[in-house]
């Protein structure tokens, strides 16, 4: 089950839609998918196949971070989301040892098993660019002073696919950081972050209560910083 299916199966149906208006050459959606479903099936999987073959990329059926980039807007944003969504299910190992697959995203920083949603940020964003982070990237804290400082905070109300949720669990020091990926609807902030879930900690995405959310920063700035 992927809560995220519904959502990149639609954005693949734009991309055909758009794609058949551009090409002489059709890709046609496969008899049998559904787009409503939270689970990515055989006939999703063809559909993905036919569209990795239409823009030359390697055919795997998988929402990677290549496909990812396609079906995405253009711009920071939706490469720093193609990048974050291209881990999804990535987990601790053994379960809550803060270890594994996951040290990919603290090594970079100095540090073996730890807390590494913020290292998991941090990795994203170097990945696609960004160049500038707070003295102790790894730190969640860290991130809130220094993005008041550097005036990257926005209003949680303009919060775009992107822009980096910092959450407060117990109204002291900031506790956890991740991204903003559907944004806020009502009273639900759609997420996707690492450390949290499954294992004792995996990349997901999922919901929680926006009121949760304690400080946003915008990665269009964020990006911009020299």
């Amino acid at each position: 089950m992927d809560p995220t299916a519904p959502r990149k199966k639609y954005a693949l149906l734009k991309w055909s839609r758009d794609h058949n208006k551009r090409n002489g050459h059709k890709v046609e959606r496969p008899a049998g998918f559904n787009p409503d479903t939270k689970v990515v099936g055989e006939h999703a999987r063809e559909f993905v196949k036919r569209m990795q073959r239409a823009t030359g990329l390697p055919v795997t059926g998988q929402f990677g971070r290549a496909t990812m980039l396609v079906l995405l807007p253009p711009g920071v944003r939706g490469r720093v989301m193609a990048r974050a969504h291209g881990e999804l299910g990535e987990h601790e190992w053994p379960a809550g040892s803060n270890a594994g697959p996951v040290l990919e995203y603290l090594k970079p920083l100095g540090l073996g098993a730890a807390p590494w949603c913020a290292a998991f940020v941090t990795w994203c964003l170097h990945h696609e660019g960004c160049t500038h982070f707070p003295p102790n990237p790894a730190y969640v804290p860290s991130w809130g002073e220094w993005a008041k400082q550097n005036g990257l905070t926005k209003p949680h109300a303009q919060s775009l696919p992107g822009d980096l949720w910092c959450w407060n669990w117990d109204g002291g020091l900031l506790d956890h950081i991740g991204f903003c990926d559907e944004g806020i609807k009502g009273a639900t902030a759609y997420y996707l972050d690492g450390n949290v879930g499954n294992y004792g900690g995996q990349v997901t995405d999922a919901n929680r209560p926006a009121s949760g959310v304690a400080l946003v920063i915008d990665l269009v700035k964020l990006s911009r910083l020299k």
